[in-house]
């Protein structure tokens, strides 16, 4: 009877999560005739210990902690181990930075002074200051001093601030120096509208950073105590040098506003805060007037203000214990001088998902396969953020084709938002093909009697031919090449050597044959031939066998041939009648042999016979000079 009935006709569709999914009726002309005797009451489920309510996926339910991690009745988190927190995105137990420390069942970490835990990005981020006018105007050099924390911005209260304070507030904005400070609300219109988010800030005389400040979160104050602030400024074509610490002239050719951290340079060149100087910008970058970096000309490349040149990122992917992964594990990106983690704080971000399947064609995949969400693997904490707000179209087949900041991003520090991908692959015996022109990504089975293992750009062809990555064939080796299996290349034979289209190895054709025509031919009966090519014999020499051998040294051996032959059968023809006749033909043919010997040559020579084992002779002819 105490509440008045302020809806009416609520509906909700099936598989709404919220009342925002619902439609219902407000005021009393719609209300007409309700009253407490209408009123609803409800009995809501609740999860048991050791579970939590996981609202944060597609189906809001009751699900199991995490691990060894418990949690009392109807909990939305679980309890985690000091130096942990509970994050709810990823419903697990994440380790704190090596900034900050947690006790159990925390979900967030403290950090150290100057620092404040930012639950979006998961680190601690250093409080920053800035000055604004009654319009919110920026860029001053005095007006209304604001902070920003993980709250947004807010103003200082007056509570134990000094001279030493408002010194190193200027100092970390870029000015050199204060000239006063005061309190007070001058700019009530603006000053209402932040909240008091500092108060005791206090800074010893010596103190040039914020880690050795005391300050609270905490306040007793009104905005009739905040803070005012105006620094010092350099005059007119100066800079403040921060190594120098004090206002410095431009160089020739340069000028600057009042107040200004670096002069205005000219075109092509860019202002090098280091050498306090404008330099000429590399070959494959260039600028604008009065630019502090250059823009590279070739895609894929970015300015390195460190070391003042065009770099380019090369991705890779590790697996939990930082050796190579293949196909899927954490991106880690490199530019030689540096290596670490890209990261992202929003892993549902279409831009990000876009990036992912980017990164994964730089790696030369063909898609992204699953959206992987963060992991706690210690080797992330080995790598610096080198990289964050990763952007990418809906069309970007590379990361030449994207935007991102260079380092850390102010609400995204954390090394614990590593992206982790699992990029697509070909199968075995297919080969990776893509088609810059209609930009198609996709896997090509490998040519008949080819193979490849998973994830490959080229086929493993058979002996005698070699993968054609154009034609995405297996191509024959040309005559007088050779391939082994897998060969990339097709190699020339040695010299000497020869081989016929399609060949695993080169050899020779036999004696008496020339390579012609992609196969052995053989000589003509003039010719020899040495297995590549036939020459003519000398004019002394017969040919015989494809060689060329001496007349009179063919004609002996050809007789001494035939007698051991009659010779080692003497034993078998004993018993033969025609034993006598077969060696009255072989000494016939010998005195024949002799006698042409003599007239063909006019050469003498000795007939000489060697005793043998079996007690008969080997008959050699030798020629002679006697």
């Amino acid at each position: 009877g105490n509440y008045t009935s302020l809806i009416g006709s609520l509906t909700c569709k099936e598989g709404a999560s919220s009342i925002a999914d619902c439609s219902f009726f407000t005021g009393s002309s719609y209300l007409y005739g309700c009253g407490n005797d209408n009123d609803l009451f409800l009995q809501c489920a609740s999860c048991p210990e050791n579970t939590y309510y996981d609202e944060h996926g597609y189906y809001h339910k009751c699900a199991d902690c995490p691990g060894n991690t418990t949690s009392k009745r109807n909990s939305q988190f679980c309890e985690c181990p000091a130096q942990h927190y509970w994050h709810f995105a990823s419903a697990d137990c994440l380790k704190c930075p090596f900034n900050s420390t947690s006790g159990p069942g925390a979900t967030s970490c403290e950090c150290g002074k100057g620092f404040y835990w930012d639950a979006l990005s998961r680190y601690c981020l250093r409080y920053s200051f800035s000055l604004v006018d009654q319009d919110l105007s920026q860029d001053m050099t005095s007006g209304l001093l604001l902070t920003t924390n993980g709250q947004g911005q807010g103003t200082v209260c007056d509570d134990r601030y000094s001279d030493a304070t408002a010194r190193v507030n200027c100092l970390d904005m870029g000015f050199p120096g204060f000239q006063s400070w005061w309190f007070g609300r001058e700019s009530w219109s603006v000053q209402h509208t932040f909240p008091i988010l500092l108060d005791e800030f206090v800074c010893a005389d010596n103190t040039s950073s914020y880690s050795d400040c005391s300050y609270s979160t905490l306040h007793d104050c009104t905005h009739d105590e905040d803070i005012f602030l105006a620094c010092a400024s350099c005059p007119h074509n100066s800079f403040y040098s921060k190594e120098l610490q004090k206002c410095v002239p431009c160089p020739l050719g340069a000028s600057s506003r009042p107040n200004s951290l670096l002069c205005v340079c000219p075109a092509e060149t860019f202002w090098n805060s280091d050498a306090g100087d404008c330099v000429s910008c590399p070959p494959n970058s260039t600028s604008t007037q009065g630019s502090d970096a250059c823009e590279c000309s070739e895609a894929g490349f970015y300015w390195d203000s460190e070391h003042h040149q065009c770099l380019q990122w090369k991705f890779r992917l590790v697996a939990e214990d930082g050796t190579p992964a293949e196909s899927q594990g954490l991106l880690v990106v490199g530019n030689g001088y540096e290596t670490g983690l890209p990261v992202s704080c929003d892993l549902k971000d279409q831009p990000f998902l876009n990036f992912a399947r980017a990164s994964c064609l730089e790696l030369g995949f063909i898609g992204q396969d699953t959206q992987v969400y963060p992991h706690d693997w210690a080797i992330q904490e080995e790598y610096p953020v080198v990289m964050s707000n990763m952007s990418c179209s809906n069309s970007a087949n590379s990361f030449a084709d994207c935007s991102y900041l260079r380092g850390p991003a102010p609400h995204c520090l954390n090394s614990l938002m590593g992206v982790y991908l699992s990029c697509v692959t070909c199968p075995p015996n297919t080969t990776f093909h893509f088609d810059k022109y209609s930009q198609f990504r996709g896997c090509d089975p490998c040519p008949q009697g080819s193979t490849s293992p998973a994830d490959s750009f080229s086929c493993l062809c058979s002996p005698g031919s070699t993968w054609n990555a154009t034609g995405k064939t297996c191509d024959y080796c040309p005559t007088n090449h050779y391939s082994d299996r897998d060969a990339v290349n097709c190699t020339q034979c040695p010299s000497g050597t020869v081989a016929p289209m399609a060949s695993e190895a080169c050899g020779t054709c036999p004696l008496g044959h020339s390579w012609s025509n992609y196969t052995c031919v053989l000589c003509p009966r003039e010719d020899y031939g040495d297995g590549v090519k036939c020459s003519p014999c000398p004019p002394d020499l017969l040919v015989e066998s494809g060689r060329c051998v001496s007349s009179l040294q063919e004609l002996l051996t050809i007789t001494a041939n035939l007698l051991n032959k009659l010779q080692s059968k003497d034993s078998h023809l004993k018993a033969s009648e025609d034993t006598n006749t077969i060696l009255a033909i072989a000494i016939a043919t010998l005195v024949v042999a002799i006698v042409c010997v003599v007239v063909c040559t006019k050469r003498k020579f000795t007939v000489t016979f060697t005793p043998r084992t079996d007690n008969h002779e080997n008959i050699q002819l030798v020629p002679g000079s006697y």
